[in-house]
């Protein structure tokens, strides 16, 4: 009599981490920009930022005190996130005070007390072209900021991308020093968790006397949650493309000086010649 074979079957679960349920991503170099899901942010904003076929133009103009200039999204990130931006810097001055100029992430969970956090790619006033990273996280009431510079390849015009990535309570900063490389994380610093309410993208202008024009090209943000993000229907049939350029220039009124001039000249020329040939008459 043959043994009987009995075989067990095993059932192994493999566990496999959660995927972020909400996704908002945008290509700037469609010429589009998205209304329904970005705000022009900064002072003067809607005459600084200029949709083109290599991405969103934003100049920053010297002379002017704009801070930042940039957009912001209509909605809100919660949980953990990850938000990653594509630019090209095509010029900048160097400042002569300030944190630095050039593209920047900011978020913030509410006002200038609570947590934020920032990573930027900054000329400095001492010339230097660096990573600026930042945050500020609030223990027993109080607010903790903290910073670090990080340098940056020198490069006449560089491309790159920025990352802000939280898991729970951390911040992990990342960078790519060109649009092929790829990311490298530079530092990780405690921020804490919360629902962050404003996300600025842009600009950052060191001192009134600096100026930069950059080109974002692509914007990517993944979350547990994005409350109030249009669907993906609702923005693709958002055809409109704004015209963001200098307001209109007050009337001038020189063509009629100048044709008042030009009656001027040609009455007194007739006159002395009239007067003359009375005279010689």
């Amino acid at each position: 009599m043959m043994p009987t074979c009995r075989i067990a079957l095993i059932v192994v679960v493999i566990a496999v981490p959660q995927a972020h349920a909400a996704v908002y991503t945008w290509d700037f170099e469609n010429g589009h920009f998205d209304n329904r899901s970005l705000v022009p942010l900064g002072a003067g904003a809607v005459n600084l930022l200029r949709p083109t076929k290599n991405g969103l133009q934003i100049t920053v103009p010297a002379g002017y005190e704009v801070k930042t200039v940039g957009l912001s999204p209509r909605f809100t990130l919660v949980g953990d996130f990850e938000i990653t931006l594509d630019f090209t810097i095509l010029n900048r001055t160097q400042p002569s005070a300030g944190f630095g100029t050039g593209p920047s992430l900011y978020l913030s969970t509410g006002s200038t007390n609570d947590p934020a956090a920032s990573l930027g790619r900054l000329l400095r006033p001492d010339g230097r072209d660096i990573y600026g990273v930042f945050a500020a996280r609030v223990e027993d009431g109080k607010r903790l900021p903290s910073a670090r510079l990080f340098d940056a390849p020198p490069n006449k015009q560089p491309t790159g991308r920025l990352q802000l990535k939280r898991v729970k309570q951390d911040i992990f900063y990342s960078v790519a020093d060109s649009l092929q490389s790829p990311l490298r994380e530079i530092a990780h610093l405690p921020m804490g968790g919360g629902e962050v309410t404003l996300l600025r993208i842009g600009v950052s202008q060191s001192d009134p006397e600096s100026a930069a024009v950059v080109v974002l090209h692509h914007l990517q943000i993944v979350a547990d949650e994005l409350p109030h993000l249009p669907s993906e229907t609702d923005r693709t049939a958002q055809l409109y493309r704004p015209r963001y350029q200098p307001p209109p220039k007050p009337p001038t009124y020189r063509w009629l000086w100048q044709s008042l001039a030009a009656v001027l000249i040609v009455g007194g020329t007739g006159s002395w010649l009239w007067w003359r040939r009375q005279r010689i008459g």
